[in-house]
Order: C-alpha cells, then structure tokens, then sequence
C-alpha cells in the first residue's frame, strides 16, 4: 500500500510539472501576427520611442488555448499567444504595462507592473503560467 501511494504521488508531481511552461527566448519566440496586433505604432521604433519592453510568452500546454492581451497605460496593444513574443517602442517616461487573460474556457486573469523607462533603455518580461496555476508577468531584464 505505501509503495503505490508513492508511486501515485509521483505521477501526480510529474502531472503537475507537466503543465508548467518553459521561457522563450528573444531569439526562438514567434512574432505576434498582424490581425491580433491593435496598436501597430507601438512596434515601430522613431526617434522619439526610443525605449523597449521586449514581452516573450512562454511556450507549454498549460493556457496553450488562451491568447493574453497586452496593454499600456489601459491601451490594448496586442494579443500574445504561446511561444510568441513583441517589442514595444516607448518614449521614455512611466507607464503601466497591463497582462489580461479570460474568455472561453479560460479564466479572467489580470496582472500587472509599473515600470519607469529612461532614454535607450530596454527592460525584458516574461509571461508564464507556472503549475500553481497563477498568471505571471515577470520581469526578466
């Protein structure tokens, strides 16, 4: 009896890391197509948007279905999806870079962070969904 309690707790640890998802790095993620990006200006670099937020979502089963919609400042920007990834072109200043999630079978998940860009500056964030389950936008660089 004990063994296969073992046992069943080990299936069910390998279950659970089986839904974790795995990083994309900026090289490998996909970019994000045309028809699910809505602010278009915010992936052209000028002079004036002179810093970027590289956004790269991890790729896995867990969420694969769920497109997450990234916006600045409360303006929808792009929808993501697994192994995807965007650079945003942003004039230096503060903003607030919002990660939303819901519709179909997936549940209404809102994260977010506050982030201050000088001149030329690049910051890297990751979107994942770890095996808790717990939607994550977490900053990489």
């Amino acid at each position: 009896m004990k063994r296969a309690t073992c046992a069943a707790m080990a299936l069910s640890a390998l279950l659970v890391a089986g839904c974790s998802t795995v990083p994309v790095t900026t090289d490998k993620a996909l970019p994000v197509p045309a028809d699910r990006v809505y602010q278009p200006e915010y992936l052209q670099a000028s002079a004036d948007r002179s810093s970027t937020v590289v956004v790269l979502r991890d790729k896995g089963f867990s969420g694969s279905g769920c497109s997450h919609d990234i916006s600045v400042n409360n303006i929808k920007v792009l929808s993501i999806r697994q192994a995807e990834g965007a650079t945003l072109h942003l004039a230096p200043g503060a903003y607030f870079l919002k990660l939303e999630t819901g519709g179909g079978l997936c549940p209404n998940i809102s994260t977010s962070q506050n982030l201050v860009l000088a001149a030329g500056e690049r910051q890297v964030y990751r979107v994942l969904l770890p095996s808790d389950g717990n939607l994550r936008l977490t900053r990489q660089e």
